[in-house]
Order: structure tokens, then C-alpha cells, then sequence
């Protein structure tokens, strides 16, 4: 029997699942393959430093296999290119290329008239409370995976 606490929960996942089937749904980023695209491009284009696809996957919390997938998808089309890795032999990195910026570009636009037009009648407030408590969860989930010693928790960083 779940907490009372557990029990928003999991209405609330519940809810975060639904919300991201309607998104993915919703958002086709033109230029780009789909949402999945767009988010890998972004973590690209944002990167301090030329990232891998693993390090890309566990940011994300997406498999290293479907980041790898979206990542040849993109090189495939222009979007990025692969480059020799300094810091690994076999891991190369990923740098977005100019045709690639334009198109990270281009859905920022589109994301930005999509967000004015689905934010409208929400409280800016609620929504940083939202955020915050999203992102507690986020950090509870990796902090259980971490301690229950889940394969993922102990890849070599790369």
C-alpha cells in the first residue's frame, strides 16, 4: 500500500508519461528527424566541451544504444560530425556543425512560440515549484539507482 506521498507519486509519473507522449506527439522540430533529435543536437550545441554519446545517454537518462542511434542519425544528415576523442581511444565526441547550429536555432524559435502558446494561464510560480520538485525526484531516482549499485551507476565516465 503506497504512502500518501507515494501515492501522488505515482499518479504524478503517471501523469509525466502521458504529459511526455503528448509532447513527443505535439513538438516536430522542422529540420529535424523529431523531438529525440532536437534533444540530442541541444546537449551538443550547449556542451562546454565536445560530449560523448555516453556521456550524452546519462545526462539524459536515455540508453547509450538509443543516444548512439539518434547521434549517427544527425551525422547522417549534417547535423553534427564525429571527431577524435583526446581524453579515449575508441569514444569519439560529437560537435554540432554550422548546419547543425541553424537548425538547433530554428527549433529554439519554434520552441519559444510553442511554449508561449501552451504556458498561457499558468502561474510562473507554480511552475518554478513544479521544476523543483521534478528535479528532486530526478535526483532521488539517480541517488536510489546509485545505491542499489545498478550497472549504469558504475560505467567508467568518458
Amino acid at each position: 500500500m503506497h504512502s500518501e506521498t507515494g501515492a501522488y507519486l505515482a499518479e504524478l509519473v503517471d501523469e509525466v508519461l502521458r504529459l511526455n507522449g503528448r509532447i513527443l506527439s505535439a513538438r516536430k522540430p522542422s529540420g529535424l528527424g523529431g523531438s529525440g533529435q532536437a534533444i540530442v543536437l541541444a546537449s551538443v550545441v550547449l556542451a562546454a566541451e565536445p560530449p560523448t554519446v555516453a556521456r550524452i545517454a546519462r545526462s539524459l537518462g536515455y540508453s547509450r544504444q538509443a543516444v548512439q542511434r539518434v547521434a549517427d542519425a544527425l551525422a547522417k544528415e549534417g547535423h553534427v560530425q564525429y571527431v577524435d576523442n583526446p581524453h579515449h581511444k575508441t569514444s569519439r565526441q560529437l560537435v554540432a556543425t554550422e548546419l547543425g547550429k541553424q537548425a538547433y536555432e530554428q527549433a529554439n524559435q519554434e520552441s519559444a512560440q510553442w511554449t508561449a502558446r501552451i504556458s498561457q494561464g499558468l502561474d510562473p510560480e507554480s511552475l518554478v515549484r513544479t521544476l523543483s520538485d521534478l528535479r528532486q525526484i530526478r535526483r532521488n531516482l539517480e541517488q536510489d539507482k546509485q545505491a542499489r549499485g545498478s550497472p549504469a551507476a558504475s560505467e567508467k565516465q568518458q
